[in-house]
């Protein structure tokens, strides 16, 4: 089913290795997938995967330090440190935000409408 294809690509471009995670959890997707959306994503170009997972990376990012000022303040004063943590973030936190203080939200924990 459509919604759970989407569910995989999208968990897959949060993950480090985006082709080696979506691989390794196509047996193990539920009935939700035809046999069909399982060779698609078996046949994935890996290339095309990476790119897109570090396109979302960077929007998610961008979006992030435009959400909230004292997140480009943290940035500036120790961009390795913050990277970090936002990865960390990333790998943990599905992209649902649209907004960018939606992103903050989450980032610092908070549920969106807060």
């Amino acid at each position: 089913m459509l919604a759970e294809l989407q569910r995989l690509l999208l968990l897959a471009c949060g993950q480090p290795e985006p082709t080696i995670w979506l691989r390794a959890r196509l047996h193990a997707a539920g009935p939700e997938l035809t046999a069909a959306e399982r060779a698609m994503l078996a046949n994935l170009d890996a290339d095309g995967l990476r790119l897109t997972a570090l396109l979302v990376h960077k929007l998610r990012f961008e979006r992030l330090l435009r959400g909230d000022p004292a997140l480009r303040t943290l940035f500036a004063a120790d961009p390795v440190g913050f990277t970090r943590r936002f990865d960390r973030y990333v790998a943990t936190t599905a992209a649902t935000a649209v907004f960018p203080a939606e992103e903050a939200s989450l980032f610092a924990g908070r549920s969106p409408a807060s």
